[in-house]
């Protein structure tokens, strides 16, 4: 298992890269967040075997994934997951800011889509649709009745 990890993980296999990692049985250090990050701002060229190659040298890593769209081109975020957070935040604190194949990078800590909050401390809500109501209603009146 040792061999496979260290010579085939991020090898092609029929256009897409194999990831390999240890089977972890206790899932609460996966479910609990602690030493997950989120990098963002990634140039499409870096290839997740690059990304792992960088963040390395911080500690060891419970697994690494670039997010990719349907046609298998890099979204331009990723997530690595240390094993101990002290691990990830000294990732974050020598990484963040800092340029990568010729982009400057976001790197911090991962919130999942549940807890994430707009900056005032509210869901951000992108869409209200509106109707039943009637003719005599302007936009003005409309505006009085929604503006938060």
């Amino acid at each position: 298992a040792e061999r496979a990890l260290e010579n085939l993980n991020y090898e092609d296999l029929l256009g897409r890269q194999i990831r390999i990692m240890w089977c972890q049985r206790d899932p609460s250090l996966r479910k609990s967040g602690r030493g997950n990050i989120f990098i963002k701002n990634l140039d499409k060229s870096i290839a997740q075997k690059d990304l792992y190659d960088t963040f390395c040298h911080f500690g060891k890593i419970l697994s690494c994934k670039i997010a990719i769209d349907e046609t298998g081109n890099s979204k331009g975020y990723g997530f690595i997951h240390f094993q101990d957070e002290e691990c990830a935040d000294a990732a974050i604190k020598a990484v963040n800011g800092k340029m990568i194949n010729d982009r400057i990078v976001y790197v911090g800590p991962f919130i999942p889509r549940t807890e994430r909050k707009s900056a005032y401390g509210k869901p951000k809500f992108n869409n209200c649709y509106v109707k039943n109501f009637g003719d005599d209603v302007s936009d003005d009146d409309l505006n009085k009745t929604f503006v938060e």
